[in-house]
């Protein structure tokens, strides 16, 4: 059966390479989405444990013109018991342009269902699924979405800093890093913990959503039968994450506990210059920090730190504001360096390797 995750733009590669772990199937990128073969059960396992997705949806085709798109051969029973649906056309400009694409797909559905003698009606404010169309600049990919909501938001995100960001984009600043299960990592500057938790959720293989969320699937007759089955937990686990601020510790701290992850993440209140103090020389495999305007100052005093806690061959990430300008220390070579939108926030991203 065929599925497509829908992904926030520079996401794809990493989806790919998620699909890929969770699933050990292929997916094939396009602008924003990932497109794989699957079974019900194993796409359960990325609802659950997928940390890049925005949607997944069950694919009912993709096509350059909605006129071509045929939904006649689509097996309606799979979705339909005297069910309600809503059509949810994203990336497309104007809202009169969505209502146009929503009321055609409704027709072209609607049509193929009374040939399968199924009944199906409109729900505007809660439908048991979405039907997505979902435009990515090139096609009109559709289908029944399994959650039934965006899952890059994260239940956790109660105790929210200025400066935080969705959890698809904490695992992204977190994977950037090279960072993988074994390895020890230090995020610095730790806020209130987004990148430190989504780090902790992808080595212990936690859930990331709660098997109590009313996901639409358990709607959809395709599932009925379908039993979700829990990954095995990593218990060896331990991120070092600091920050200079007792409020963001305490903050991280509550996130972390309601992510499930609090024994995986030790929060420390540790002044920046007293880091070289609190760990031993070349502890670590990877180091992050996330510098706000105000921490911009603290660069030399970061590299120094770094200098001592980083191992030979170790990694350095620094996410800043788009407009910084930063120099790459003499004892580290610059892999990488990217800008990324996201939310109206623009981010600069810098990646070394210690020489």
């Amino acid at each position: 059966m065929r599925f497509v995750s829908f992904v926030n733009p520079g996401m794809e590669e990493l989806c790919q390479q998620e699909i890929q772990e969770i699933l050990t199937v292929s997916a094939k990128t396009y602008p924003q989405a990932a497109e794989f073969d699957a079974s019900p059960e194993q796409v359960l396992q990325l609802l659950y444990y997928g940390q890049s997705m925005r949607r997944i949806i069950v694919s009912l085709g993709k096509k350059k013109n909605l006129d071509d798109l045929d939904l006649n051969s689509v097996q309606w029973k799979d979705f339909v018991s005297n069910s309600s649906f809503k059509v949810e056309v994203e990336n497309v400009k104007g809202i009169e342009n969505r209502l146009a694409i929503a009321k055609k797909v409704a027709g072209k559905v609607f049509a193929a269902v009374e040939k399968q003698k199924l009944s199906l009606s409109i729900d505007l404010k809660k439908p048991d699924f979405l039907l997505i169309v979902y435009y990515n600049g090139e096609e009109y990919f559709m289908g029944v979405d399994i959650a039934g909501m965006e899952l890059h938001s994260r239940a956790y995100r109660v105790f929210t800093h200025s400066a935080s960001c969705k959890g698809d984009l904490g695992y992204y600043f977190a994977r950037k890093t090279g960072y993988k299960p074994g390895n020890n990592v230090l995020i610095g500057f730790v806020k209130d913990g987004v990148i430190a938790i989504e780090a902790a959720l992808f080595a212990s293989r936690m859930p990331i959503h709660s098997t109590k969320n009313a996901f639409s699937y358990q709607k959809l007759p395709l599932f009925s039968s379908v039993k979700y089955q829990a990954l095995a937990t990593n218990t060896s686990v331990s991120i070092a994450a600091v920050d200079d601020s007792a409020q963001n510790i305490t903050a991280a701290r509550k996130n972390a506990q309601i992510a499930g992850v609090r024994k995986f993440v030790d929060l420390q209140k540790i002044l920046l210059d007293e880091l070289s103090g609190a760990f031993h020389e070349h502890e670590f495999d990877q180091i992050l920090f996330q510098v706000t305007t105000k921490d911009e100052d603290k660069l030399n005093e970061i590299y120094h730190q770094v200098k001592y806690l980083l191992k030979p061959t170790g990694t350095l990430l620094l996410i800043g504001r788009e407009s910084w300008e930063i120099s790459v220390p003499s004892y580290c070579k610059l892999i990488s360096e990217e800008a990324l939108e996201r939310g109206g926030n623009k981010y600069k991203i810098w990646w070394m390797r210690k020489k």
